[in-house]
């Protein structure tokens, strides 16, 4: 028995390498790569795995690790600073088309457990595909690519509600099911305080501790055994094992060990989740396919025609161009892969039979399927179809084509200045900020800037951080200066490095990182002070720079790492 389930994981790996691979060099994503693999080996067509029920506990935890990792990402600033994105395009395509699904769903008489379930998952987009397009297409930071992320933001918040959900809609039905919302609600509002509490006061101490052992496999190991802890703590409640994993995740965000989590979490998130999706592949009925195509077929137009109408429709009533609004309505036309995991918890737990459930699997895949053409050529569909709505007058186009350039992470005070002084000299730069109306403001002037955090090696990246000339970096934490030197170092190890930070001490700790030179904000301000004292005492003005620059020298801020 033992050996026999251990070749059938053998055969879903070997598989899974094989099909991804070959599948890949036709620029399919990985997600769909994973769910054909699951069709070939599935009972439906060679048949290699008799019964995919075996791996749903296990591909569940895929799941698990994905919404962890979304924790990591929530950012309470990010949040805010893309309000109106999140919450107003986001909330609204959400609930309209939730509102629009569910009625189809239920008149398609079903009860109102599927209804909710299946209008959740159909409503959803892709984060891995679109992300994963917009970021080869350098199209990320563009307003249509800011749109689309937001929008995939609220999503990704929003299938965890739905996920905890499932549970519930599958123990409650009719009269009951208003009580079973309102005890799983309780429960929830009790396993968040407990989490937040965990979050807050033990986890900072326990990593504090893993930390001294200096130990890349304790280290590993504690976070695993946290997301685990967490995943059956929600278990126990009732709940779906993904809201305890999603909060401890976004507990952890904050902390400064956010980077070596998710960097170590990485490959058990991929595999496991790589896993989920084979498991889809595998519970999919081939004979509903060949029985019902040319119904899945016009459902599957019918999907990607209601999706991209309806959000095309939201984002322009907000207020944008007709280009753009149809750029994120194409985007964002396909199902996702939450809204996979939805179906499949619900199969699991009898909220939907399993044909049914296969049926609606089945039009999400071929939506994920066409999506990568669709967003690739968003632009020129919108063009086409508009051809006088031009970019949308919220934001001008950045120019990321750059050669020996500067790079400016964070624009406040020194970031605007600088700017202004490589302006007038004709020196080429790209500046990075995270407060979103900064951003817009000074597209707005004309500025070359675009959103992000310079922390995050993807956008440096994008602005073009092999072929910089200088890198000038502004940050009120010393941890977030040691992150960004430290990534920026395993990109380009020879760009001149200019830290300024508020905090004091620990310099050398920057030096020693890559930076080539480190100044904390008050001591500008303290040396111009003292300039003007002194010269208000009549100190020879020499005699005053000569002692300000024996002072620079003597300090660890000033010294220089050689550039390699």
């Amino acid at each position: 028995m033992l050996l026999n389930l251990f070749q059938q994981y053998l055969i879903v790996l070997s598989f899974s390498l094989v099909g991804v691979l070959l599948l890949r060099r036709v620029r399919m994503a990985s997600i769909v790569a994973y769910m054909i693999v699951g069709v070939l080996i599935g009972p439906s067509a060679i048949g290699f795995i008799g019964d995919p029920g075996q791996f749903s506990f296990i591909a569940e935890f895929g799941v698990v690790f994905l919404s962890f990792s979304l924790g990591l990402e929530f950012n309470f600033k990010k949040m805010i600073h893309m309000r109106f994105a999140v919450f107003g395009v986001g909330g609204f395509q959400v609930v309209v088309c939730t509102a629009l699904f569910f009625t189809a769903v239920y008149l398609w008489e079903n009860d109102v457990p599927a209804a909710i379930v299946i209008a959740g998952s159909l409503a959803l987009s892709s984060t891995a595909i679109v992300t994963r397009e917009l970021s080869n297409l350098r199209q990320l930071h563009n307003q249509h690519g800011q749109l689309s992320i937001g929008v995939l933001l609220f999503q990704d918040l929003i299938a965890v509600v739905f996920l905890v959900l499932v549970p519930v809609l599958a123990g409650g039905s009719g009269e009951h099911l208003g009580s079973a919302l309102l005890t799983a609600a309780g429960s929830a509002i009790a396993l968040v305080a407990i989490l937040l509490a965990i979050g807050t006061w033990v986890l900072p101490q326990v990593y504090k501790e893993v930390s001294k052992a200096n130990s890349e496999e304790i280290f590993l190991l504690t976070t695993l055994v946290v997301v685990l802890l967490a995943a059956w703590l929600t278990h126990m409640f009732h709940l779906s094992m993904t809201l305890g994993a999603f909060i401890i995740g976004m507990m952890l965000g904050e902390s400064s060990t956010k980077y070596q989590i998710e960097s170590d979490i990485r490959p058990f998130k991929d595999i496991l989740l790589g896993l989920f999706f084979v498991t889809i592949g595998m519970n999919l009925d081939l004979a509903l396919l060949f029985d019902y195509w040319p119904r899945i077929l016009l459902f599957t137009i019918g999907l990607v025609l209601i999706k991209s109408i309806t959000v095309t429709s939201i984002v322009r009533l907000l207020g944008f161009s007709l280009r753009d609004a149809t750029t994120v309505g194409l985007n964002l036309a396909q199902a996702g892969e939450f809204g996979l995991a939805l179906l499949t918890l619900a199969l699991v737990n009898e909220v939907l039979p399993p044909d049914q459930a296969s049926f609606i699997i089945i039009i999400a895949i071929f939506t994920m399927i066409i999506s990568p053409f669709l967003i690739r050529h968003a632009d020129e569909i919108g063009q086409k179809i508009f051809p006088q709505g031009s970019e949308s007058s919220r934001s001008l186009p950045v120019n990321l084509q750059l050669e020996n350039h500067v790079i400016i992470g964070g624009f406040g005070r020194l970031g605007n200045l600088l700017a202004g002084f490589l302006e007038n000299n004709a020196i080429p730069y790209v500046a990075i900020e995270v407060d979103i109306d900064t951003v817009e403001k000074n597209r707005e002037d004309g500025r070359n800037i675009v959103y992000g955090n310079s922390n995050n090696i993807e956008i440096l990246r994008h602005c073009r951080l092999a072929s910089a000339k200088l890198m000038v970096l502004t940050f009120k934490s010393l941890e977030e200066g040691k992150n960004a030197i430290s990534r920026i170092r395993q990109t380009n190890e020879t760009v001149p490095i200019i830290v300024r930070c508020q905090d004091h001490g620990h310099y050398e700790e920057l030096i020693s990182l890559g930076a080539n030179q480190v100044f904390p904000e008050l001591l500008e301000s303290s040396l111009l002070i003292t300039r003007q004292v002194l010269g208000i005492l009549d100190v020879d003005e020499e005699a005053i720079d000569m002692q300000l620059k024996d002072y620079l020298e003597s300090l660890p801020v000033s010294r220089k790492r050689e550039t390699q």
